[in-house]
């Protein structure tokens, strides 16, 4: 029988790692604290494998660790969603939802014909994960059956309204946890994994609908010379006027995101590909117009523009990867052409 105790053998490999990641935090001059050990200790180990790419990238770029940096980085690979706000509202909602059944249960008796359902809604009522549409639809079992058994017990009426009220703004902190660990921390537009969710659900509509679908991606040109003649702080403003004028020039079924670093994607819903490039050179031409100074003096940092490529689904043929493939390679000859243009994919490949 094994120890309950671990060995020196069993938590050596860890220590290993623990020790690797100090010494990469040190290296690259980063705060040992708990979210950044996290993230170099991930790193250290090998459990994320793009972390590690990233990670080398910025290293080879040699830019700063810059808190803003660390985040995003903590943000992508380690704050894996449900994040603990998410759960813990989840955690709450599931118990004061099996409270609300049981009352309802109990007031009812054996013999009422809500029992039968309230058994059932409560055998959902588990550790596991909980959508917002089943957790919609349980709240609304539970109101229904307290309709029906209204007259059998005030008592019983007035906890379960309390309960429905506690149930509502669980369900309101719970969107709300979910849509916040799907924002952008600089910009405040969509980040990678939002942006992989939604592209996974545009997708899924057009096959079903047969509807037209259209991917844009977008690259900063030069964006490294802000950073680099003008610091980042500078660049970090480069980024918010573009997701502000991307964000401001899409429809509400439009999604915007960031991609990874000075890249920007955008999904167009039943748009074909000639809107698709409609939409693309109306946002270059609107960031083109763009110039960033310096507040007080005036000073011109200089005009900002984006090369896009852009990239329309195929049905029953596209994966996620091969329609953000295409659309990659289509924005690569726009900065291959000269940069500050608009490049529709090869239709013949």
């Amino acid at each position: 029988m094994a120890s309950p105790n671990p060995t020196v053998a069993d938590i050596s490999p860890t220590l290993a790692h623990g020790e690797r990641a100090m010494a990469m935090m040190k290296q690259l001059s980063v705060a040992p604290t708990p979210k950044h050990f996290a993230i170099f200790f991930a790193a250290a180990s090998a459990q994320q494998p793009e972390l590690v790419k990233e990670i080398e990238h910025f290293v080879q770029s040699k830019r700063p660790f810059s808190e803003e940096m660390l985040d995003q980085l903590y943000n992508s690979y380690l704050a894996e969603l449900p994040s603990r706000a998410v759960q813990e509202a989840a955690s709450s909602t599931r118990k004061i939802l099996a409270e609300m059944m049981q009352t309802v249960a109990d007031v009812a008796g054996t013999s009422h014909s809500v029992s039968k359902e309230i058994g059932m809604q409560l055998a959902q009522v588990g550790d596991g994960e909980m959508s917002e549409r089943t957790l919609r639809a349980m709240a609304q079992t539970v109101i229904d059956s307290a309709h029906a058994i209204k007259e059998s017990s005030d008592a019983a009426t007035q906890k379960l309204a309390g309960a429905q009220q506690e149930v509502a703004a669980l369900r309101e902190n719970l969107a709300k946890a979910t849509s916040e660990s799907e924002r952008d921390f600089l910009t405040g537009c969509h980040n990678r994994k939002a942006f992989d969710k939604r592209l996974i659900e545009a997708m899924r509509e057009a096959n079903e609908k047969e509807s037209a679908l259209t991917l844009l991606m977008l690259d900063i040109d030069h964006f490294k010379r802000f950073n680099d003649n003008y610091g980042h702080l500078i660049g970090d403003e480069v980024l918010k006027i573009v997701a502000r004028t991307l964000t401001d020039s899409v429809k509400g079924m439009d999604t915007v995101a960031r991609y990874g670093g000075e890249e920007f994607v955008v999904i167009l819903p039943r748009t074909p590909v000639g809107g698709g490039m409609i939409v693309a050179e109306q946002v270059r031409k609107s960031i083109a117009g763009k110039e960033l100074k310096r507040r007080g003096t005036g000073e011109l940092y200089g005009i900002i523009t984006v090369s896009v490529g852009v990239a329309a689904f195929r049905h029953g043929q596209d994966t996620p990867q091969s329609l953000t493939k295409r659309a990659d390679e289509a924005l690569y000859r726009s900065k291959k052409g000269g940069r500050n243009r608009v490049t529709q994919e090869n239709l013949a490949e």
